[in-house]
């Protein structure tokens, strides 16, 4: 007696990509980055994507105080370049 294995265990498990918008504020202005995720990336994520893009465009650096070396993203994030996260959404 021979074993089957049902298709749907068999198959490599395929996600659909989502489109998700992450709004952030810098300098007074709403700025808005997109990016793909299976899921809604959380917070920390959609920090640390943010802080790439400082870095990568060169954004401006600010002492916004704390210079505890903070490890969270979102801290880094507002420490370094006076950023704050204000919003996730799914866009396609």
């Amino acid at each position: 007696m021979s074993t089957r294995i049902p298709a749907l265990m068999a198959k490599t498990e395929e996600y659909d990509m989502a489109i998700w918008s992450i709004t952030f504020n810098k300098d007074g202005n709403t700025v808005k980055m997109v990016t793909e995720s299976p899921a809604k990336p959380s917070v920390e994520e959609a920090s640390r994507k943010v802080l790439e893009l400082a870095r990568r465009e060169g954004f401006e650096r600010r002492d916004n105080g704390g210079g505890n070396g903070a490890k969270e993203p979102a801290l880094q994030l507002f420490e370094r370049y006076g950023i704050t996260l204000s919003g996730i959404l799914k866009t396609g």
